[in-house]
């Protein structure tokens, strides 16, 4: 009886680390490692800019932002509120927003706010499972369902839901037929698909769904086999949970887009997107690609970590390809689109002082 109760006390520890919802996304046996507010270590007028740039949208309208510093003697340059509130102010200020137009359906969306919050801190960045699963279903709701209807999405003129209604067209093509004439007889020959390249991040990366055909041309002489990818249930619950991502740190954070973006073609330009100006650029065109580069990278990091955790044989773990491939792509993507923010703040801070 005293051995089974020694074997419990040894094993308890065991049993609760393996039922952690928490995955550490930084360890101290990393090589290597410098987040870009780190880099600022030592220049405490800069590490205060750069925190509140960070609690801030972007502002097409008055780029490079203008970031004033609080004195250091009033907080701390580690304080846990200020560093829990940096990402989480502009993400809470949407979802406020959203909840005000659209009523309680909104309210699930808070839990990105917190897990804003379980980011923002650079020495201790994790990731909620449990709040990732809420987020996921959160998302279902929003838009991957049947019967989405574009047409109310429309109605509302807010630059999320302009972002949401623009994404979601491209990625499925933005599908429109055309006549095609046939110049020598005189008459018509045909009707052809034309479709967009897909959706088109605000740095250009292009996702598109993979049951649209290359070439889907309709001739009445000819017969034209389009070209498809298979369609499979990952790959689109996935790409769907990235475009409702995608829309919503657009509209929270509003980093600058490059000329291609989707972003940069809404259907109304009530709320316009602002563009990366050639003219005027906030950062140079080397630290885009550097914030690019390390969002990319981050992407693929922390999807690894999930894909491993959702996979894994914890309680989390789901034996659902689908469930996992989408909860996966929410965490790469939403941990994406933090660094994209921390980033273009970081390069704003150092290159324009």
């Amino acid at each position: 009886m005293r051995r089974l109760g020694f074997v419990t006390l040894l094993t308890l520890p065991l049993l609760t680390s393996c039922t952690s919802s928490l995955i550490d996304l930084r360890e101290n046996l990393d090589v290597h490692r410098s987040s870009f507010e780190e880099k600022l270590a030592g220049d405490s007028v800069k590490v205060e800019r750069f925190k509140a740039c960070t609690q801030q949208a972007h502002d097409g309208s008055s780029l490079p932002l203008n970031v004033a510093a609080e004195p250091p003697a009033t907080r701390t340059a580690m304080s846990p509120v200020i560093i829990g509130s940096r990402l989480r102010t502009p993400v809470q200020a949407l979802v406020e927003r959203i909840l005000d137009r659209t009523g309680s359906n909104a309210a699930s969306l808070r839990v990105l706010s917190d897990m804003a919050g379980d980011f923002a801190d650079p020495s201790r960045r994790k990731l909620d499972l449990d709040k990732l699963r809420l987020l996921t279903d959160a998302i279902r709701h929003w838009q991957a369902h049947l019967d989405f209807d574009e047409d109310a999405l429309a109605r509302d003129p807010s630059l999320f839901a302009q972002l949401l209604l623009a994404y979601n067209r491209a990625y499925f093509g933005d599908v429109r037929y055309a006549i095609t004439p046939d110049a020598g007889a005189g008459t018509v020959r045909g009707i052809v698909q034309v479709t967009s390249r897909g959706f088109v991040d605000r740095g250009g990366n292009t996702v598109r769904f993979p049951g649209l055909s290359a070439t889907a041309q309709v001739d009445a002489t000819h017969a034209v086999e389009p070209t498809t990818t298979p369609i499979n249930s990952q790959r689109v619950s996935a790409d769907l949970t990235r475009l409702f991502l995608e829309a919503f740190f657009d509209a929270a954070f509003r980093v600058p887009a490059v000329q291609q973006a989707t972003a940069l073609r809404l259907p109304t330009t009530a709320s316009p997107y602002p563009a990366f100006d050639l003219s005027h650029p906030p950062i140079s065109l080397e630290a885009l690609a550097t914030v690019t580069r390390q969002a990319l990278r981050t992407e693929a990091v922390v999807t690894s970590l999930t894909g491993k955790a959702v996979r894994g044989g914890s309680l989390f773990g789901t034996n659902n390809e689908t469930v996992a491939a989408t909860l996966e792509t929410a965490a790469g993507v939403f941990a994406k689109k933090l660094v994209e923010h921390e980033g273009f703040c970081y390069f704003q801070v150092i290159q324009h002082p």
